[in-house]
Order: structure tokens, then C-alpha cells, then sequence
């Protein structure tokens, strides 16, 4: 993991790990959900795309999966190299009051380079803004940590989002993120399938 192009995989990780593993928070206690969606972040040599879903439990935890394709800057090629790593994550929220804070571990394999051991924390809250929508500043600490003996440093990355959601089932807003001194940016959405635990209802 000493090389530009696998430390990129392994920054890129860090930031969708620190920027999308929060949608547990769109929901209260008493509310379960299924979540879907994705991200796009543009690293300073190359970009991510993550797709993922997930089941929540308003105010205890989550669990996701997520799939992610990373296109790095190639110094001896035109060609770009691509690389795709699977990451399995679980929560537990430790405060849900005014705001929310989750505690996060997740484990990655990356495809031709070492898996990665993830930790980190979001913290985040509602704010109204209409009847049907709700911003959700949040912001997140995460680091990655190579297994493998040679595989190089660890990387921890600080990041911010900001989704709308919108009717409580959709939700669409920016990421930003420093890493190492590297700064990126991105877009993250989803959709939320949510009922109520004590009625068992739908939407």
C-alpha cells in the first residue's frame, strides 16, 4: 500500500466511509428502514463512484455494504487504473437527543491491494426547513488502517455533508472532505424505505 495509486483507493475509502455512513439518522426512534444510494467524490488524482444499501434501526444502528470503483491518475499510462473494493459496515448510536452521534467500523477489501480495517464517528442533526424538507449538516471522522504488515500508513480523513431530505424518503446533498491535506468534493444521494416498528406499517 505504498504506492500513489493504492493510497488514492485507500483516501477514497476513508472519505465515502466518513461521508456517506450516516443515513440512520433520518430516522427516529421507533423507525426502521431499508437505504439505498450512492456517491460521487473527485479526489485530487482521480475520483470514486459507491453504491450501497443498508438496514437501520432508528437510534441503536445500521448496517451497509457498499461497492466502490476508484479511477486513479496512471503517471506511466494514458490509461487510468481502476480499482473496486467491497466494505462491510455496522453502527451504533451512542447519542440521539438534539443530534446524533454514530460510532462506525467497517472492513474493506480492496481489490488487488491490502483490506483496510475502517473506524470512525458522525455526528450530526435536523434542521427544518418546510414541512417536507430537512437539512442534515453532519460531520464525520474516519481513518483507515491497512492489515497487511507492508501496508503502509494509516490515513484519517475529516468530512462534511449536507443532504435534504426530502418527504423523508429521498435525500440528495454535497460532501466535502480533507485527507492528508487533500482536499476533495462530491455529491451523495439515496432512497429511504422506513416503517414504523411498533405497527409493522409501510411508507
Amino acid at each position: 500500500m505504498k504506492n500513489s495509486s493504492v493510497y488514492a483507493v485507500l483516501v477514497s475509502l476513508v472519505l465515502s466511509f466518513s461521508n456517506t455512513y450516516s443515513q440512520g439518522i433520518f430516522l427516529e426512534k421507533g423507525e426502521a428502514g431499508f437505504y439505498f444510494g450512492g456517491g460521487y467524490t473527485s479526489l485530487e488524482k482521480g475520483d470514486a463512484v459507491s453504491l450501497g444499501g443498508g438496514f437501520a434501526l432508528g437510534g441503536i444502528m445500521e448496517l451497509g455494504f457498499t461497492s466502490t470503483n476508484t479511477s486513479v491518475d496512471n503517471p506511466y499510462s494514458s490509461e487510468d487504473i481502476e480499482v473496486n473494493s467491497k466494505t462491510v459496515s455496522v453502527g451504533a448510536v451512542l447519542i440521539k437527543k438534539k443530534a446524533q452521534l454514530t460510532l462506525n467500523i467497517g472492513y474493506s477489501t480492496i481489490q488487488g491491494g491490502s483490506d483496510v480495517l475502517l473506524l470512525g464517528f458522525n455526528v450530526g442533526s435536523e434542521i427544518k426547513l418546510h414541512q417536507s424538507l430537512s437539512w442534515y449538516p453532519i460531520f464525520s471522522f474516519a481513518v483507515g488502517i491497512p492489515t497487511a504488515e507492508d501496508g503502509g500508513n494509516p490515513v484519517t480523513a475529516l468530512g462534511v455533508t449536507a443532504p435534504i431530505l426530502i418527504a423523508e424518503h429521498a435525500y440528495l446533498g454535497p460532501t466535502f472532505a480533507i485527507s492528508d491535506g487533500n482536499f476533495s468534493w462530491g455529491v451523495s444521494a439515496g432512497i429511504i424505505i422506513s416503517f414504523n416498528t411498533a405497527t409493522a406499517g409501510g411508507w
